[in-house]
C-alpha cells in the first residue's frame, strides 16, 4: 500500500490501537465505501506494514476479506503486493496486512501531470506480467485501475487490492448479474453480465494505459452511462498516439473478448514499447467469435461485431435476414417447405427481438 494524499484521521485518545496484539495502526493512508487502510508496525518483526480492515457490516465484506488474504497467500511476483497475515479484530471486522509500498498509486500520479511514454510503457509491462502471473494459477483481479497499481519510490510497479479476485468458474459471492469491478473499466463482457475469463483484465489494462497516455478517462459520469458506453463505441484512439501504440490499445480493448492478446503477449509487446521499438509488437492474431446464426454470416458482419459499433453490426444482421426472407418468399411457389431465417443470439436482446417481430410480420404476407 502507499501514501494516500488525504489528510490522516487522528488517533484515538489512549494511544494507537493495535490489532491481533500485534500490529499498531499509526496512521490512516486510505479510505473506500468498504474499508480503511492503514500503515501500521508489525510489533514482533518491528517492520512497517499496510493493514486494510473490512469497515462495511454486512458479511459479504468479510467473505471478501478472506478469499483476498487466501488469493494473495497464493502469490508471489515481483509486481504484485505480497500479503503477510489475515484475521479479524476483537469487533469481528476482517483484516488483511499486506506489504507497505512507499510511494503512490498511478492515479496519483496521472493527476500531478503527465507522465513519460516510456514510464507508461514500463508501468504496464509490469502490471501485465504481474496479471500473468496471476492469469497461469487460474485467478482474475477483475479490478485493474490506476488506484490499484502502485509505484514505489524506488521504480517498482505492483498490482493490488485482489478484494474482488475470484478463482476462474468459481461462484460469485455477489447477488446474481450484478457487475463486479469498476464501472470504468469494466470489459464488455462484464457489462452484459456474460461470463468472465482473463480478457477482462487485459481489456482494463488497456484503458488504463489509454488513459495515462492521453489524460482522459475514457468511459466516464455516472456509473451505468460509463459502462454501457462501452456496448455503443470503441474507445477512442486519438491520431496523436506516441509510434506503436495505437495496434497494441487497439488489440487491448477489442470488444470480443477472445480477439484479446494474453497478458503475457501485452506484456511482450509493452517491453517492446518500453525500449522505443514500435515495429515489434507480439500480440495474438484475431480469433473469429463463434455464432449460432443458422444463415451464412458474412465477413462484413463479423467484422462489424468486433471494432465498430453495435448499429452497424445491427444493421449488416437486418440485410443478412432482409435477404433470407426474400429468398424464402420468393420460394413460396415451390413445394418444398420454406426455411424461416433465424434470428442470431449474439445481438443485444432488444435488436434479437425487433428482429424476430419483423420476420414474423414479413412472412405473414
Amino acid at each position: 500500500m502507499t501514501d494516500a494524499d488525504e489528510p490522516t484521521r487522528a488517533l484515538p485518545a489512549g494511544g494507537a490501537p493495535v490489532v491481533a496484539g500485534r500490529y499498531r495502526l499509526d496512521r490512516l493512508i486510505g479510505r473506500g465505501g468498504t474499508a480503511e487502510v492503514w500503515q501500521a508496525t508489525d510489533t514482533s518483526l518491528d517492520r512497517r506494514v499496510a493493514l486494510k480492515l473490512v469497515t462495511a457490516p454486512h458479511d459479504e465484506s468479510a467473505v471478501r476479506a478472506a478469499d483476498e488474504a487466501r488469493t494473495l497467500a497464493q502469490l508471489s511476483h515481483p509486481s504484485l503486493v505480497q500479503v503477510y497475515d489475515a484475521g479479524t479484530d476483537d469487533q469481528g471486522r476482517p483484516w488483511v496486512v499486506m506489504e507497505y509500498v512507499e510511494g503512490h498509486t498511478l492515479a496519483d500520479a496521472m493527476r500531478r501531470g503527465p507522465l513519460p511514454v516510456r514510464r507508461i510503457a514500463e508501468v504496464g509491462a509490469a502490471v501485465a506480467e504481474g496479471l500473468a502471473h496471476v492469469h497461469a494459477r487460474g485467478i482474475l483481479h477483475r479490478d485493474v485501475k490506476p488506484a490499484n497499481v502502485l509505484l514505489g519510490r524506488d521504480g517498482s510497479v505492483k498490482l493490488t487490492d485482489f478484494g474482488i479476485a475470484r478463482l476462474i468458474d468459481a461462484a460469485r459471492v455477489t447477488t446474481a448479474g450484478l457487475m463486479v469491478g469498476t464501472a470504468s473499466y469494466l470489459a464488455p463482457e462484464q457489462v452484459a453480465g456474460e461470463q468472465v475469463g482473463p480478457a477482462v483484465d487485459v481489456y482494463a489494462l488497456g484503458l488504463v494505459l489509454l488513459e495515462a497516455l492521453t489524460g482522459t478517462r475514457e468511459y466516464d459520469g455516472p456509473a451505468v452511462e460509463a459502462a454501457l458506453a462501452r456496448l455503443h463505441r470503441d474507445p477512442t484512439l486519438p491520431s496523436s498516439l506516441p509510434p506503436g501504440w495505437a495496434p497494441v490499445l487497439e488489440a487491448l480493448t477489442a470488444r470480443a473478448a477472445t480477439d484479446r492478446p494474453s497478458a503475457a503477449e501485452a506484456a511482450t509487446a509493452l517491453r517492446a514499447l518500453q525500449v522505443g521499438d514500435a515495429t515489434t509488437t507480439v500480440l495474438a492474431a484475431p480469433r473469429p467469435a463463434p455464432t449460432t446464426t443458422a444463415l451464412p454470416v458474412p465477413p462484413v458482419v463479423a467484422a462489424a461485431r468486433r471494432r465498430t459499433g453495435w448499429w452497424v453490426a445491427a444493421a449488416a444482421a437486418l440485410v443478412v435476414v432482409l435477404a433470407g426472407l426474400g429468398f424464402a418468399l420468393a420460394s413460396r411457389s415451390t413445394p418444398t417447405p420454406r426455411q424461416v431465417p433465424q434470428v442470431s443470439s449474439d445481438l443485444p436482446p432488444q435488436l434479437q427481438d425487433d428482429l424476430r417481430r419483423l420476420v414474423d410480420q414479413v412472412a405473414a404476407r
